[in-house]
């Protein structure tokens, strides 16, 4: 993402966004990564079970949707990625 003033890539969302919109899918959520929003449910945010004081519990949804979780929190996961090839990619095969 660039920063509108200097045009230098940063790692947050603008700040003028809100976290939630009203959309006719329903609640959205914005993702700290990539920028875009996206409906608030289990299919693309991963969510924990919180328990709550009084004995309730509530779901908490991680601030970075599936696509970019990864990328965001775990960047050394992804990083070598394809880099296994079989015989036949190298060449090696008879």
């Amino acid at each position: 993402m660039k920063d509108q003033h200097d045009n230098k890539t940063v790692d947050w969302v603008d700040a003028n966004k809100p976290k939630y919109i009203e959309t006719e899918l329903g609640r959205e959520k914005l993702c700290i990564q990539c920028g875009e929003y996206w409906p608030l449910d289990d299919e693309f945010w991963w969510h924990r079970n919180v328990k709550l004081v009084n004995g309730q519990v509530s779901k908490r949804y991680e601030a970075a949707c599936k696509c970019c979780y990864n990328v965001r929190y775990k960047p050394g996961k992804t990083k070598n990625k394809n880099s296994i090839r079989s015989v036949y990619e190298k060449g090696e095969a008879a």
